[in-house]
């Protein structure tokens, strides 16, 4: 059996199961299966598995016996909502499922319970399920949590399907963590207190080394390189740009980087004859030679914070903290000072990677716009 979860913001939450649709009376069908569309707070996300995944869409009507009548459901169920906004009706205070006729509820759930029938049947899992199941779970309750944004609350609605290479993207009416301006970023406010960012050191530069089969420089890889490349003839900056502009750039010449980098790694990963890169956590991306370089680093090292966001998730489960959003190669946490006696272990734990340890530095604010360094 495939459970259909009812989640619209807060106030809306539930199971729809043969026929009927449970709104306090889950736990028992919670319990019983372990196979759903998308993930919900309601479930133990260790024990299901979600076809959403499968799908790597909201679009099942490829799965329908009958597209078009499922188009037209569909269709039907985007015109209420629409109404309801039309009608001013609050969607913030009113659950949208109790707006609609039962009968109509009844006939929509149960021609998706058809299709993802037939989409479990058909569509075999996939090697990046578990990087994908990790990255639906974390975003999910992210999108389940208020944001502060300029004066105003809103919510983060990642999409972890909207790039080429794994990264997230934002839906539209999202708040917009990935694009915010520097002066933007002091809107962005906590509600438990203060901000704590913990953002991994060049990551996609540790993740080459890493890959490389290299060991990692304790400290600061640029000002590493800075001396150990340039013997300190540079300074910091100029050693970092320098590195990305010959790391990212392949018909570049030979430089002195060859000799402690290597810009063919991808190599290990890639299938000339289908210009086919399989990365370290199973995803296959289709992607030309001179850029396959770029989509490893960007791939892997997205889902290494990725996967700690997750696994940082899961520390904070009954605790006040929480997970606000990952940018890039950092992650925010939403923190309560009560939860102070955890944050050297969240840290530890950001940093603890398949390929040993990538360091990471600590920042904590009041906004997001005012973060200084916090040493642990």
């Amino acid at each position: 059996m495939i459970l259909q979860t009812l989640d619209i913001k807060s106030n809306c939450s539930g199971i729809y199961h043969d026929k009927k649709f449970f709104i306090d009376e889950a736990t028992d069908l919670v319990n019983k299966y372990c196979l759903a569309w998308k993930h919900s707070p309601l479930l133990d996300d260790e024990k299901y598995s979600y076809l959403y995944l499968s799908a790597r869409s909201d679009d099942l009507s490829p799965y329908s016996h009958d597209p078009e009548l499922y188009n037209i459901c569909k269709s039907k169920m985007q015109s209420h909502q629409k109404a309801a906004i039309a009608a001013k009706v609050s969607l913030e205070d009113e659950c949208f499922f109790d707006l609609l006729p039962e009968h109509q509820l009844i006939k929509w759930f149960e021609i998706r319970k058809y299709a993802m029938e037939n989409l479990h049947k058909t569509v075999q899992r996939k090697s990046d399920y578990e990087i994908l199941h990790k990255a639906h779970v974390l975003t999910t309750n992210i999108s389940h949590q208020d944001i502060n944004f300029q004066d105003r609350t809103g919510r983060i609605l990642y999409n972890i399907f909207g790039s080429a290479t794994g990264r997230l993207t934002t839906n539209r009416g999202s708040v917009p963590v990935l694009t915010l301006k520097k002066e933007e970023r002091g809107m962005l406010k906590p509600s438990n207190g203060s901000f704590v960012e913990l953002d991994l050191n060049a990551a996609e530069v540790r993740t080459m080394l890493a890959l490389s089969g290299h060991d990692q420089p304790e400290g600061d890889i640029h000002e590493w390189v800075a001396e150990n490349i340039f013997n300190g003839s540079v300074e910091r900056s100029q050693a970092k740009v320098q590195l990305f502009a010959w790391l990212y750039n392949p018909s570049n010449s030979k430089s002195h980087f060859d000799k402690f980098f290597s810009r063919t790694i991808f190599r290990d990963f890639y299938f000339f004859d289908k210009q086919l890169l399989t990365t370290p956590y199973g995803r296959e991306l289709t992607v030309d030679e001179r850029k396959a370089q770029n989509y490893l680093l960007q791939s892997t090292t997205s889902d290494i914070v990725i996967e700690n966001a997750y696994r940082i998730m899961k520390m904070l489960t009954s605790r006040k903290s929480n997970v606000a959003f990952t940018l890039h190669d950092s992650i925010i946490l939403d923190f309560s000072r009560e939860d102070i006696d955890l944050l050297p272990a969240l840290k530890k734990q950001f940093e603890t990677t398949r390929w040993g340890n990538f360091p990471s530095t600590c920042n904590v604010g009041r906004t997001f716009g005012n973060l200084r360094k916090l040493k642990l």
